[in-house]
């Protein structure tokens, strides 16, 4: 024989006419328990019938709950939460909202016992709360589908239980803005400036006001291990014995669009606006690095000059970021790029943080005195300091 079932919580529904409410009543007053009572005769083109919900302290067996109410079995099943139960009640969930059911108040009570209503009334505030907060959250995903906020600016308005909620949708808008980004459009900045200088704050600087996604690269050879479809990729403190030339150029390339090696599978970068390259050495100095120099040696700098727009942003000692451009493998101008510094970027950042007299000016030296020198002394470009 199977087990007999055995009940704490559940809930009596039939119609009207043939449910005895003065039988039920009777043997509910006379129970350790509570219960609820209602009638519903809006729920056309049903005829009126009656939701008895009861939480008793002790189980009973089904076929005895049947017999004290004298009702068949069928009509009785099972509550497993008993606040949405209640809630039910009145057509307050989110399943009778789907369904159009008619939304019942106090006057459908027929009796109750240690029932707190309001209770109720407060949960429907609760679910239409939650109802909103779905809305606004599948809005959110959509416009992160549709390329209009980043995914940045999406995680701002959502908690750990919206994304694990929303994750199958989440992933559908990463698909679909992949597939609406099918030629690379990307730009490619290259920072430069001493350790310390502010080059990793100033690219992540750059990110958040253009209102895009970053990603930081490693510190290992897969430098690309973690990359997750953001508009900008931050090389950080790039090194010449990441990649080989050959690669460097297919990373940086403006306009073709390709995947990147990486560890386990290979990068598609494609939906990548926004390149910004930090490093301790200027282009030409990354590019002439002893690790570079050992292949490619056909390779002309002015690939990899042309895929940064021929110029660099250099962050000197005093923090005053500088934009140094190339001409013919020499630099032609430097200037102010619109009177900030990196002091005032760390400002608007909220970061405590001055630059130091410490920071080495090398590289500034250098393009001072470049510029300041006549481009005619410079014949052979491999002796040039850029």
């Amino acid at each position: 024989m199977g087990k007999k079932l055995e009940l704490r919580m559940f809930e009596i529904m039939n119609e009207c006419d043939r449910l005895d409410l003065n039988i039920i009543k009777e043997w509910l007053s006379g129970i350790d328990c509570k219960y609820l009572i209602v009638k519903h005769d809006k729920d056309l083109p049903r005829a009126p019938h009656y939701h008895i919900f009861v939480k008793m302290v002790n189980k009973r067996l089904v076929k005895d709950i049947a017999k004290q109410c004298n009702i068949e079995s069928q009509y009785i099943e099972r509550v497993k939460n008993w606040r949405n139960a209640l809630a039910y009640a009145f057509h307050l969930t989110d399943n009778a909202k789907n369904d159009g059911k008619y939304e019942y108040n106090s006057d459908a009570i027929i009796s109750s016992r240690d029932i707190d209503i309001n209770d109720i009334f407060k949960l429907s505030k609760e679910y239409q709360d939650k109802r909103e907060h779905n809305k606004q959250l599948e809005e959110l995903l959509f416009k992160y589908g549709n390329c209009e906020i980043s995914k940045m600016e999406m995680l701002k308005r959502m908690n750990a239980e919206d994304y694990n909620k929303y994750s199958l949708m989440f992933k559908r808008m990463q698909e679909y803005r992949i597939m609406k980004v099918r030629d690379r459009n990307m730009n490619v900045i290259y920072i430069t400036g001493a350790s310390g200088s502010g080059k990793t704050t100033l690219a992540k600087y750059m990110a958040r006001i253009m209102n895009y996604d970053f990603f930081v690269s490693g510190s290992g050879k897969d430098i690309l291990d973690g990359y997750d479809k953001e508009e900008c990729i931050i090389l950080d403190d790039l090194r010449a014995d990441v990649f080989t030339k050959a690669e460097l150029f297919k990373l940086t390339d403006n306009n073709t669009n390709s995947s990147v090696k990486s560890r386990f599978k290979n990068k598609d970068i494609s939906y990548c606006k926004l390149m910004i390259i930090t490093s301790i050495k200027t282009p030409k100095d990354l590019y002439n690095w002893d690790t570079f120099a050992q292949e490619d040696k056909d390779e002309t700098f002015n690939q990899f000059a042309r895929r940064i727009g021929n110029k660099f942003l250099y962050i000197a000692e005093d923090g005053t970021i500088l934009e140094c451009a190339y001409d013919m493998d020499y630099i032609r101008t430097t200037k102010k790029v619109q009177d900030i510094t990196m002091n005032d970027v760390f400002m608007l950042l909220g970061i405590e943080k001055k630059i130091g007299s410490s920071i080495m000016n090398d590289i500034f030296t250098k393009i001072k005195k470049d510029v300041d020198s006549a481009k005619s002394k410079y014949e052979d470009n491999d002796d040039l300091p850029f």
